[in-house]
């Protein structure tokens, strides 16, 4: 009876080796949606439209091998600059955050922003022909993707949301809970707690080496405007297929690029996957998008809206962008951050929590990992660390 047990236990082991080394070999040219149903994942699509008419597509997940269920407490993550849902489930099954989550019992819902491969439609305007359709920013994402968001999942599963955000997805939601033109209460009156992961604000200690570059290149921004009118590094074969083949080939290429990038080190990360995270990102986004993180480089590293020069006084009643205020935010937060991180730096972080006076709880923790490491390390060090703090009985 035993050997017979044995037996059984060895071959359900194999069969999920091999179903999630098969998983693995698609999960480079595979959408969200089939990666998680390759891996046993009970998975929904739903879109939401924003109050500017942006139709966002958020996928929802729960544990292996279960089928959606209710009144499990609900995380909604969202991705960085020039992201998508699928960072979350692009590493190793049991290294992806968003699987770890979702296994732990948690409802997971992922945002798509505007712009992004996921995101692409409209009420009214079409993404290929329309420059109407990309006059955005993180701010816009922050003042109308966040509360369609909120309000559509809190109406749906009738609880509040701990909102886990990686980079672009934290900047995001830091400004919604310190706009300095009111705080929307589709986000405030829905939020639990926010989990910052590789959290950007202040950027006056920026190390990236390239985004610095591109930050005083004179002529970058009318270059851009000209040629990515309709998008900036939305996927194709250049950028999806061929840098995939290139990491494959390449893989230390891949590591050096990210170390002039985001990750000081790449030694933290999980260089067995580095060709399929090249499958799925970059996902697009717009040009002012990156203009307005260049503004913030540029204008020594404040936190503050979209600069749009001569039109600041009809946008805003003044001649510079308003500053985001931390003194305004009062929730539980907490910060994740890499030490060897370049863009999303210890000490900008460090001034960040200080301004945070009002917060009723924060905290700051440190990894010796880089700003990408939370979506592809070779350890997930912080998930401890982040369930302590969502301090839910999953």
């Amino acid at each position: 009876m035993r050997a017979y047990l044995a037996i059984l236990l060895f071959t359900a082991v194999l069969a999920s080796t091999v179903v999630a080394q098969d998983c693995m070999s698609k999960l480079a040219t595979s959408n969200f949606v089939d990666t998680a149903r390759c891996y046993g994942y009970p998975v929904e699509t739903h879109v939401i439209i924003t109050d500017d008419g942006y139709k966002l597509t958020i996928f929802r997940i729960q544990a292996k091998r279960t089928t959606i269920a209710p009144n499990k407490p609900v995380v909604l993550m969202w991705h960085g600059l020039l992201d998508s849902a699928d960072s979350w489930i692009v590493n190793e099954e049991h290294l992806a955050p968003a699987f770890v989550l979702a296994n732990k019992g948690y409802d997971i819902w992922l945002g798509n922003s505007r712009g992004n491969k996921y995101s692409l439609d409209h009420v009214s305007l079409d993404s290929t022909k329309s420059t109407d359709f990309w006059a955005f920013s993180w701010q816009h994402m922050s003042e109308h993707d966040l509360p369609a968001a909120f309000s559509y999942i809190a109406n749906f599963t009738g609880q509040k949301i701990n909102y886990i955000g990686h980079s672009q997805g934290t900047t995001q939601m830091w400004a919604a809970l310190s706009n300095p033109s009111g705080r929307n209460p589709k986000i405030v009156n829905n939020l639990r707690k926010f989990a910052a992961l590789g959290p950007v604000t202040y950027m006056g200690n920026v190390r990236s080496s390239l985004l610095l570059t591109m930050a005083k290149l004179p002529l970058l921004p009318q270059l851009l405007q000209q040629v990515a009118k309709y998008g900036l590094f939305l996927p194709n074969w250049l950028s999806s297929e061929a840098g995939r083949a290139f990491c494959k080939t390449f893989s230390w290429s891949c590591s050096f690029g990210m170390s002039l990038i985001s990750d000081e080190k790449s030694s933290a990360n999980n260089q067995n996957i580095l060709d399929r995270f090249a499958g799925h990102f970059p996902a697009g986004t717009s040009v002012q998008d990156f203009l307005h993180w260049r503004q913030a480089i540029n204008s020594g590293g404040s936190f503050q809206k979209y600069d749009y020069g001569v039109d600041n006084y009809k946008i805003y009643g003044q001649s510079k962008p308003p500053q985001y205020n931390p003194a305004l935010v009062t929730e539980e937060v907490g910060l994740f951050v890499g030490t060897d991180d370049l863009l999303a730096t210890p000490p900008d972080a460090q001034r960040w929590v200080r301004d945070l006076v009002n917060a009723k709880y924060k905290q700051l923790r440190y990894y010796p990992m880089g700003h990408l490491s939370f979506m592809i390390g070779k350890e997930l060090t912080y998930m401890e660390d982040l369930l302590a703090f969502l301090d839910i009985q999953a």
